[in-house]
């Protein structure tokens, strides 16, 4: 059973970190069961959360946990996807994690605060 560590619900949504709510989403779709438990950053191994128990085995970053799932269970969602189009997906998450993820934060703490 895969369990995911994370935060916990906040503002009407499921868990207040938008890397958890992208890690369960991609869970749901790719009909991997798990279990979800309060995490503590300072037992995770980038020392931040999410993370996963594995197989025994401690995953962090939702992106780097989306990929060892992949790789070990097969059928990743985007595999009827062209280069092209993996190319344009990439740069849109790229976009939406590195920098609207601080968009995001500022109004949340400071426009809300």
């Amino acid at each position: 059973m895969l369990t995911v560590y994370k935060f916990t619900p906040a503002w009407g949504l499921p868990d207040i970190s938008p890397f958890v709510l992208k890690l369960e989403t991609y869970l749901r779709m790719a009909g991997i069961e798990y279990e979800s438990k309060p995490g503590d950053p300072r037992k995770a191994p980038k020392q931040k959360l999410p993370y996963v128990e594995h197989d025994g085995k401690l995953l962090g970053d939702s992106r780097f946990v989306i990929d060892h799932l992949e790789s070990t269970r097969g059928a990743p969602l985007d595999g009827r996807l062209g280069p092209r189009e993996r190319a344009i997906a990439q740069a849109y998450r790229s976009m939406i994690e590195e920098h609207l993820y601080f968009v995001i934060l500022y109004q949340r703490w400071v426009e809300q605060g």
